[in-house]
């Protein structure tokens, strides 16, 4: 959920601004997450079979459990923290914004023509932005009844 306006931003667009900077942000850091905990998944998943060829030794045998056992706390955590659904949630948000934004600044679309494009930008955005909020409340949902069943 995007942050409460502080106290300096004292318009409607410095809002949206700083809301579409912080999709933007939290876009990233959900991405850069969800693609480390995947890659370091994929790397336990590869070096199960290489350790159980290695040999059949009570370590080797240790090992490949261990690994296996990896795998799945690897995928409790990106299913518990929703990187991949947030990531992509927070992405399609900030560039619905980056696009009100240009359609604003050209006067385009639903912009041409209109007498008060401020007012119409600002309920345009704040209509993306309770959009997300819904979604992610749905998805934060989802997966607490998927935890519980």
């Amino acid at each position: 959920m995007p942050p409460p306006p502080s106290p300096k931003q004292t318009t409607p667009f410095d809002r949206i601004t700083s809301q579409s900077k912080w999709y933007g942000d939290k876009s990233q850091k959900n991405r850069t997450v969800y693609v480390r905990l995947k890659g370091l998944q994929i790397v336990l998943a590869a070096a199960i079979p290489v350790v159980s060829v290695a040999a059949a030794s009570d370590p080797q045998r240790w090992t490949s459990a261990g690994l296996g056992a990896l795998i799945g706390i690897v995928e409790g955590f990106l299913q518990l923290g929703q990187y991949q659904q947030n990531w992509l949630l927070y992405r399609a948000t900030r560039e619905a914004l980056k696009r009100e934004e240009f359609l604003y600044g050209a006067g385009a679309g639903p912009y041409a023509g209109v007498a008060s494009k401020d007012d119409l930008y600002i309920e345009r955005c704040d209509a993306i932005m309770s959009g997300e909020n819904a979604k992610w409340l749905a998805t934060q949902q989802k997966a607490a009844s998927e935890k519980k069943s």
